[in-house]
């Protein structure tokens, strides 16, 4: 088995091991983390990223999906702060996810896997050429060099080539801390590199590239 093969075999094993660390949370636990946690996410991020701007957000979001990481209080903040929520939709063509706005629980709808997604029927998408700030990234498991496990579907992946290249946005994972890992995890080439890891204990930014 070669590097690449041995790396790929490992990836399966480690999702299911971050999962059952996820599960076993309790669901007030999650909630209370995920209140602390976007709470570090505004203070740490978001709000130095719109006093260094010095005009309104455009912030992507995630509907939490099983145990994962909530950010719906991040997606308040934005609507009672003047900014803008948009969150990834998968599109039916197999072109990957569109960003399209989010403002209240009644603009999502279950998705593909259950996965809750903005309603096509009630929310529009990003115009063209307009990019988001900064971009809350869930996954099974990160590290402390910007790594990052996902899920395997590689939609984060392809939606960050699609947004292309540039200060910004900024690529932030958005975890519990019993999700990071102090091992680099498995990493290919084409894996999207992140800008900094939160979790409720803190954010880590890589290379200095907080704001």
């Amino acid at each position: 088995m070669n590097a690449k093969e041995s790396r790929g075999a490992a990836k399966p094993a480690l999702r299911k091991a971050m999962a059952a660390r996820r599960d076993a949370l309790a669901p007030q636990e999650r909630e209370a983390r995920s209140r602390m946690l976007c709470g570090v996410v505004v203070a740490q991020a978001l709000e130095p990223l719109y006093l260094a701007l010095g005009r309104p957000l455009t912030v992507a979001v995630y509907g939490a999906f099983r145990s994962e990481a909530d950010p719906s209080a991040v997606l308040e903040w934005c609507v009672a702060g003047g900014h803008r929520a948009v969150a990834p939709r998968i599109r039916e063509d197999g072109g990957g996810m569109e960003l399209r706005t989010v403002a209240a629980p009644a603009d999502w709808r279950p998705g593909p896997y259950g996965v809750p997604s903005p309603d096509p029927l009630r929310t529009a998408p990003l115009a063209a050429g307009e990019r988001p700030d900064a971009v809350l990234v869930p996954g099974m498991a990160f590290d402390r060099q910007g790594g990052r496990l996902g899920y395997g579907g590689g939609y984060y992946d392809r939606l960050a080539e699609a947004i292309g290249p540039g200060r910004l946005p900024y690529w932030i994972g958005f975890a519990y801390a019993l999700q990071l890992s102090d091992a680099a995890l498995p990493k290919e080439a084409h894996d999207l590199a992140l800008h900094g890891v939160a979790t409720e204990e803190g954010l880590i930014w890589f290379a200095e590239e907080g704001p």
